[in-house]
Protein backbone atom coordinates (compact mmCIF):
# COMPACT_ATOMS: atom_id res chain seq x y z
CA UNK A 1 0.00 0.00 0.00
CA UNK A 2 -0.15 2.37 -1.71
CA UNK A 3 -1.82 0.68 -4.42
CA UNK A 4 -1.71 2.07 -8.40
CA UNK A 5 -3.96 0.32 -11.00
CA UNK A 6 -3.25 1.57 -14.38
CA UNK A 7 -5.74 0.27 -16.76
CA UNK A 8 -4.77 1.81 -20.13
CA UNK A 9 -5.87 1.10 -24.00
CA UNK A 10 -4.26 -1.81 -26.52
CA UNK A 11 -3.54 0.97 -28.66
CA UNK A 12 -1.39 2.62 -26.03
CA UNK A 13 1.34 -0.27 -25.68
CA UNK A 14 4.10 1.65 -28.14
CA UNK A 15 3.65 4.80 -26.82
CA UNK A 16 3.02 4.54 -23.13
CA UNK A 17 6.33 4.52 -20.93
CA UNK A 18 4.80 2.28 -18.38
CA UNK A 19 8.05 1.31 -16.35
CA UNK A 20 9.11 5.28 -16.44
CA UNK A 21 5.34 6.57 -15.18
CA UNK A 22 5.98 3.75 -12.34
CA UNK A 23 9.09 4.94 -11.17
CA UNK A 24 8.05 8.54 -11.19
CA UNK A 25 5.10 7.88 -9.41
CA UNK A 26 7.24 5.80 -6.38
CA UNK A 27 9.70 8.83 -6.47
CA UNK A 28 7.11 11.78 -6.12
CA UNK A 29 4.30 10.57 -4.03
CA UNK A 30 5.34 9.15 -1.37
CA UNK A 31 6.16 12.71 0.26
CA UNK A 32 2.72 13.65 -0.55
CA UNK A 33 1.38 10.92 1.28
CA UNK A 34 3.53 10.10 3.68
CA UNK A 35 4.19 6.62 2.49
CA UNK A 36 7.37 5.02 1.91
CA UNK A 37 8.00 4.30 -1.61
CA UNK A 38 9.09 0.83 -1.33
CA UNK A 39 5.88 0.30 0.03
CA UNK A 40 4.11 1.66 -3.61
CA UNK A 41 3.20 -1.37 -5.43
CA UNK A 42 1.94 -0.57 -9.06
CA UNK A 43 0.13 -2.84 -11.85
CA UNK A 44 -0.77 -2.24 -15.23
CA UNK A 45 -3.95 -3.83 -17.31
CA UNK A 46 -4.08 -3.63 -21.11
CA UNK A 47 -8.22 -2.63 -22.01
CA UNK A 48 -8.71 -4.69 -25.07
CA UNK A 49 -11.80 -3.22 -25.76
CA UNK A 50 -14.11 0.19 -24.76
CA UNK A 51 -16.42 2.19 -25.80
CA UNK A 52 -16.53 6.07 -25.27
CA UNK A 53 -19.39 8.81 -25.70
CA UNK A 54 -21.40 7.52 -28.62
CA UNK A 55 -19.10 4.91 -29.81
CA UNK A 56 -16.14 7.61 -30.35
CA UNK A 57 -13.63 5.40 -32.01
CA UNK A 58 -10.80 8.05 -32.03
CA UNK A 59 -9.93 7.98 -27.91
CA UNK A 60 -7.28 5.97 -26.12
CA UNK A 61 -7.58 6.17 -22.53
CA UNK A 62 -5.43 5.85 -19.22
CA UNK A 63 -7.28 5.14 -16.00
CA UNK A 64 -5.43 5.04 -12.93
CA UNK A 65 -6.55 4.36 -9.60
CA UNK A 66 -4.55 5.16 -6.32
CA UNK A 67 -5.99 3.51 -3.11
CA UNK A 68 -4.95 4.57 -0.09
CA UNK A 69 -5.09 4.75 3.40
CA UNK A 70 -7.61 6.93 4.89
CA UNK A 71 -5.88 9.90 7.06
CA UNK A 72 -4.50 12.13 4.34
CA UNK A 73 -6.18 15.31 4.03
CA UNK A 74 -8.41 16.39 0.56
CA UNK A 75 -5.67 19.00 0.11
CA UNK A 76 -3.00 15.90 0.17
CA UNK A 77 -5.27 13.63 -2.57
CA UNK A 78 -5.84 16.42 -4.80
CA UNK A 79 -2.33 17.16 -4.87
CA UNK A 80 -1.72 13.39 -5.46
CA UNK A 81 -4.09 13.32 -8.03
CA UNK A 82 -2.75 15.98 -9.76
CA UNK A 83 0.89 14.92 -9.35
CA UNK A 84 -0.20 11.04 -10.91
CA UNK A 85 -2.22 13.12 -13.73
CA UNK A 86 1.22 15.14 -14.61
CA UNK A 87 3.27 12.15 -15.21
CA UNK A 88 1.04 10.29 -16.81
CA UNK A 89 0.64 12.79 -19.61
CA UNK A 90 4.65 13.18 -19.63
CA UNK A 91 4.78 9.34 -20.64
CA UNK A 92 1.29 7.89 -22.28
CA UNK A 93 0.69 9.58 -26.01
CA UNK A 94 -1.43 8.85 -28.32
CA UNK A 95 -0.98 7.60 -31.37
CA UNK A 96 -1.04 9.73 -34.37
CA UNK A 97 -4.81 11.12 -35.43
CA UNK A 98 -5.76 9.86 -31.78
CA UNK A 99 -6.67 11.68 -28.90
CA UNK A 100 -6.00 11.08 -25.26
CA UNK A 101 -7.80 10.87 -22.22
CA UNK A 102 -6.89 10.32 -19.00
CA UNK A 103 -8.25 9.67 -15.70
CA UNK A 104 -6.71 9.81 -12.13
CA UNK A 105 -8.92 8.65 -9.34
CA UNK A 106 -8.11 8.54 -5.58
CA UNK A 107 -9.88 6.27 -3.27
CA UNK A 108 -9.39 5.37 0.28
CA UNK A 109 -9.26 2.38 1.94
CA UNK A 110 -10.29 1.83 5.75
CA UNK A 111 -7.41 1.08 8.16
CA UNK A 112 -9.08 -0.99 10.31
CA UNK A 113 -10.26 -3.49 7.60
CA UNK A 114 -7.02 -3.36 5.78
CA UNK A 115 -4.80 -6.70 6.30
CA UNK A 116 -1.65 -7.83 4.24
CA UNK A 117 0.57 -10.64 4.36
CA UNK A 118 4.89 -10.27 3.29
CA UNK A 119 7.88 -12.49 3.36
Amino acid sequence: MPFVHVEYSERLTETFDRQAFAREVHAAAPAIVDAPSVAFKTRFRRIEESYFGEGDDGIDAVFVQLSILTGRTPEAREKLSETVRDIALQHAKAPEGRRLHLMVEVREMERESYRFHKD
